[in-house]
């Protein structure tokens, strides 16, 4: 397969610029600056550093890294060294032998098929390497969310307090109008109707609240027990920096990741065809036997040279059935790549249109709530006045903190989306880790 020109299919493929121009406003080069508090900083840090998940992908690559050595060390002259030392009685004599023995195999790598598998193998750690750079990113990009999300939900709980204390409010003006001749009591029966729902919406609410508490607890590798402080108010989220295409390709890890692979399985093929070659091997062994450990060093020692050169010529279709099996592989690992690619321009796209979907959402909201809150403001004082009923003021109020609500989702939303827009666009967590080694 020529890699170079398939590659080169994939490049040419990414048009100059997205669909959704990106925002050119304030923006974030880093996960970390979404929200660029030391606050947060330290949550993500926390996270990148106890989180489980992380941690066990960061053992799994470490031992990657290790078993290198199986492949890298076919390379090289395997060497084995032992001894053996007896004594027999016969006849009432007693006589001792000792021997020695020394064995040592190389393989010439004539084809270069012991350097592929090796290489191959290096590329599979580095590809590893960069899944474990995905996770550590998007765990910081969850972090984000989860903080917002736990922002929201504190905000939401703020609002159906102020929703109880407003129909709290509404009922004792009900009474007072009844203590001055005006209305009746079944104007208080709609009002604590309301009330008591508005106490079971609070109730979902506060549960809510604490379950999103246990999610960024459970990030931070901290026990879930829903106690963790947060924003009472949505954090400002800056916008993320936004490549072109073509930057975004070079920049992606699962990309880089997904190419390694490619990469990986070219060589999987060619050592495979390779394997069906002529190998040469030399082997040579020295010994001696004496009758006493002194004379091991002192006496003629019987040594063997050998070349051996062995062509394959019948293994049941074996080596050519598994040349096959991995051009096939290798032809599946390059559509994963190009899915891999697809997959992550349409995560931007996606994330473009979003924020700009979501911020036209949020316009029109926020004037819904302008408008909203005047009308309530309006049945307020007519109520008072005696000019409307209860349902209707009850009504308004109920509209105001349910368009207040909806806007509150818009906002997280939006907000969430960015971090979700910094991920998909390639940029990193980039705070100052400690490097993970793959070697020994």
């Amino acid at each position: 397969m020529d890699l170079t020109a398939k590659k080169a299919e994939i490049e040419e493929m990414m048009p100059g610029a997205w669909q959704t121009p990106a925002s050119d406003s304030e923006v974030a080069k880093d996960i970390s600056g979404l929200i660029d508090t030391p606050q947060m900083r330290a949550l993500i840090a926390e996270a990148l550093s106890a989180n489980p998940d992380l941690t066990a992908t960061a053992y799994r690559l470490k031992a990657a890294g290790l078993l290198l050595s199986v492949t890298s060390s076919a390379r090289l002259p395997e060497l084995t060294v032992g001894g053996s030392g007896a004594r027999t009685n016969s006849s009432g004599r007693q006589t001792a032998s000792f021997s020695v023995r020394s064995d040592v195999s190389w393989e010439v790598d004539l084809w270069q098929r012991l350097a592929d598998l090796n290489d191959a193998d290096a590329l599979d750690v580095k590809a590893k390497s960069g899944d474990y750079m995905l996770a550590r990113n998007a765990l910081a990009a969850r972090v984000v969310r989860a903080w917002i999300e736990l922002a929201a939900n504190s905000r939401a709980v703020a609002i159906e307090r102020r929703r109880i204390k407003a129909l709290v409010d509404t009922e004792e003006i009900i009474l007072e109008r009844y203590n001055m001749g005006i209305g009746n009591l079944t104007d208080l029966d709609a009002a604590r109707t309301k009330s008591e729902a508005a106490r079971e919406v609070l109730a979902g609410r506060e549960l809510d609240l604490t379950k999103a508490r246990r999610v960024l607890e459970l990030l931070l590798g901290r026990y879930p027990s829903g106690t963790i402080a947060g924003d009472v108010e949505l954090p400002s989220v800056a916008h993320p920096l936004v490549g072109i295409p073509s930057e975004v390709l070079a920049d992606r890890i699962d990309i880089q990741a997904a190419w390694d692979r490619v990469r990986k399985s070219d060589l999987d093929v060619a050592a495979a065809n390779k394997a069906m070659l002529p190998s040469f091997k030399i082997t040579a062994d020295i010994s001696n036997t004496s009758k006493t450990i002194h004379d091991l060093t002192t006496g003629q020692a019987i040594w063997n040279l050998v070349g051996a050169l062995t062509q394959p010529v019948f293994m049941g279709g074996r080596l050519k059935d598994t040349a096959a099996a991995k051009s096939e592989e290798s032809k599946a690992a390059w559509e994963d790549y190009r899915k891999v690619v697809l997959e992550a321009m349409q995560e931007v796209e996606n994330g473009l249109d979003t924020e700009r979907g979501l911020a036209r959402r949020r316009e029109h909201l926020e004037k819904s709530l302008s408008h909203a809150t005047q009308s309530r403001i309006n049945y307020e004082q007519r109520y008072r006045e005696g000019l409307s009923d209860i349902i209707d003021l009850l009504t308004a109020k109920e509209t105001e903190l349910n368009t207040e609500i909806q806007l509150l989702q818009v906002r997280a939303l939006q907000l969430g989306n960015r971090a979700q827009l910094a991920l998909a666009s390639g940029l990193n967590a980039n705070l100052n880790t400690a490097k993970l080694t793959t070697e020994k």
